[in-house]
């Protein structure tokens, strides 16, 4: 999954690591001979699937769509609805 048009492109930025995790990510680097900020990519770009795949296969979610009306704005003046006779 990649949000940028071109996904080659790439944006530099500073983050402000712990230092425990700044050791991760350097001795993860150094284990799978990559570079600190490529592992960096691979754990964000792994949360962002997970965090749709999570969306995804949300039960509350199969919910959209089940109802359908007349079109009359009952969300947008349910007060009328509920309280006026």
């Amino acid at each position: 999954m990649t949000f940028s048009k071109n996904p080659a492109e790439k944006h530099r930025t500073n983050i402000i690591l712990e230092y425990d995790q700044y050791v991760f990510l350097k001795d993860l680097a150094k284990r799978t001979k990559r570079s600190i900020s490529a592992v960096v990519r691979e754990l964000v770009e792994e949360k962002i699937k997970h965090l749709y795949r999570r969306k995804e296969t949300d039960s509350i979610f199969s919910i959209i769509g089940m109802a359908s009306g007349d079109g009359s704005p009952v969300a947008r003046e349910h007060d009328k609805y509920l309280y006026e006779e």
